[in-house]
């Protein structure tokens, strides 16, 4: 029998931050296909960057893998780009793939001589079928055109892209979380520590036109299904979890049953990602919510004025953001605010943010300045080269 060896990358990413560790996530993207690759009996393992202490050279060395896939977000482009440079001078026989986010969109900043395959989709079973023909040596161009979203070279050595069409997102394993469990104290989110990822959809369905998360899984928003996430959390040995979805907050009844399906079932504490305009009509959900654990919600508030909000495409308002905040404060857990400040942001804007963050009592704000991402509508209005 063929064996071949997989290596599964995270580089650490280029942040201030990285020094205070208070808000470091587990490779839940690298989990799925180490769980998709075990499945099928082949052997692979995971290099985070964030809790490695080993280099990549010396794991290279060591493990001697024959494919090496890469993952991480636009502020990780280049080291994606160095690690696959660094895979082949230590072994020019050895397939690099790159994969992630930042991939499924800006593919062609991946259309490099080091890199052999950029891969798209979010489905697991197709990169486990990448796998497999690379270790059997059928990589045929009929065989990778059958490769949902893959970038690939034909015979000319010219990368041909694969149409990208959004997958059903109950066919994601519930990951094996060996790596997790091994480095759970790393894992963490402001004053929670050991913190596990959970993704329950895909998407968003909202089109805020500065929002990259959107755009993934060709633009279709799809949950899933509460039993596999109630199976899930079950099993998950781990008190804090953190839900990654772009919003959680999107189908009332969907809520209402996970409310049921957790309650004096499973006690564990959440955070998640919500929009205000929910948040403001929905009081009951949100108090119901941080009765059965959720202590944390990040909400894009991201201006403190209604011009600001309508060019964003929010589809809220002021209002809306001021009485999330009231909604969330009359309950156990927090609002952290994400606020977007514009380039052109001087000190009487910022006074004027922070006198509105005091007025209404807003405990936690983060401020990101306008950065338009590549492959938003934002970003093309800019015309950014």
């Amino acid at each position: 029998m063929i064996k071949i060896k997989v290596l599964l990358v995270r580089p650490q990413a280029p942040n201030m931050l990285n020094f205070t560790k208070i808000l470091d996530n587990e490779p839940l993207e690298l989990e799925y296909l180490y769980t998709g690759l075990k499945n099928s009996n082949i052997s692979s393992f995971i290099f985070d960057g964030l809790v490695e202490k080993s280099t990549f050279t010396q794991v290279f060395i060591d493990e001697k893998p024959d494919v090496v896939a890469i993952t991480g977000y636009i502020t990780q482009q280049k080291l994606m780009l160095d690690f696959c440079k660094k895979t082949k001078s230590l072994n020019p026989e050895a397939v690099t793939i790159v994969g992630g986010v930042h991939a499924q969109l800006n593919y062609k900043e991946f259309y490099k001589n080091e890199v052999d395959y950029i891969y798209r989709s979010e489905c697991v079973n197709d990169f486990v079928n990448l796998v497999n023909l690379i270790k059997n040596d059928m990589q045929t161009e009929q065989n990778l055109s059958a490769i949902n979203g893959l970038c690939f070279r034909n015979k000319n050595g010219e990368f041909i892209n694969n149409e990208l069409v959004s997958i059903d997102i109950n066919t994601l394993p519930i990951p094996d979380r060996t790596h997790f469990y091994k480095n759970i104290s790393s894992y963490r989110y402001l004053n929670l520590t050991e913190v596990a990822t959970m993704k329950t959809a895909f998407s968003c369905p909202y089109n805020c036109n500065f929002c990259y998360c959107t755009l993934l899984n060709s633009g279709k928003y799809q949950a899933r299904s509460l039993d596999l996430v109630i199976e899930e959390l079950k099993n998950l040995k781990c008190q804090n979890v953190q839900i990654v979805d772009d919003d959680f907050l999107v189908d009332k009844k969907r809520l209402w049953d996970f409310i049921d399906l957790v309650k004096n079932n499973i006690n564990k504490t959440y955070i998640c990602y919500a929009r205000a305009d929910f948040i403001s009509k929905n009081e009951d959900i949100v108090k119901a919510l941080a009765d059965i654990g959720f202590k944390y919600f990040l909400v894009g508030l991201e201006a403190v004025n209604d011009e600001e909000l309508e060019n964003f495409n929010k589809q809220t308002t002021k209002y809306m953001n001021e009485k999330c905040i009231s909604v969330i404060n009359e309950t156990s857990a927090d609002c952290i605010g994400l606020m977007i400040a514009p380039i052109d942001a001087d000190a009487k804007y910022f006074d004027n943010m922070y006198n509105w963050v005091v007025k209404n009592n807003l405990k936690y704000v983060t401020v990101s300045m306008f950065t338009p991402i590549p492959g938003t509508p934002l970003y093309e209005e800019y015309n950014i080269k």
